[in-house]
């Protein structure tokens, strides 16, 4: 009937095997950092890691595992989503990327303050309104929030007492 698994064979783990694991990854959920690819197969591998790293340099030197490829990516996609630069760098940070790769992929997408003015005001007046908020503990939360969401506290400030009235 069913195989238990203590009288399954155990499974050799080769070079070839951890490079297959690792582009089956990357094929059937798209791209990954190298240092999250490398902790899946560590997790996976974890009684024999010698060929997890040379598996994982044969990808990034044939292009197949590229982080400022990656990273570039999801810089414009939390860009498009009125994420502020602050909370770009935090969600890079985790993925696992250097703080180079970091800086230089957020400031090629950093803007003028305008710009963040503008994001920053969308997704005011998407949660509070478009008008001035006057109540302090309203004008509180709408502060923490922008700020939640990556924009610096000058920039959030203007535009929680940003009335269409004024102009920038």
């Amino acid at each position: 009937m069913y195989k238990r698994k203590q009288d399954a064979k155990p499974q050799v783990i080769s070079y070839d095997r951890v490079k297959s694991y690792m582009q089956w990854m990357i094929e059937r959920y798209g791209d990954y950092s190298a240092k999250t690819l490398l902790q899946k197969a560590n997790l996976l591998f974890k009684d024999d890691k010698q060929f997890n790293e040379p598996a994982l340099d044969y990808l990034i030197e044939r292009g197949i595992v590229d982080d400022r490829r990656y990273a570039e990516r999801l810089t414009i996609s939390f860009a498009e989503k009125n994420i502020g630069p602050n909370k770009i760098k935090e969600k890079l940070y985790a993925k696992g990327f250097s703080s180079q790769i970091i800086n230089d992929c957020v400031s090629a997408i950093e803007t003028s303050d305008e710009d963040y003015f503008d994001k920053a005001l969308t997704l005011k007046i998407r949660k509070f309104g478009e008008d001035p908020i006057e109540d302090i503990k309203l004008k509180q939360k709408a502060l923490r929030h922008l700020i939640s969401k990556g924009f610096s506290y000058s920039i959030a400030n203007k535009v929680v007492s940003y009335s269409a009235d004024e102009e920038y």
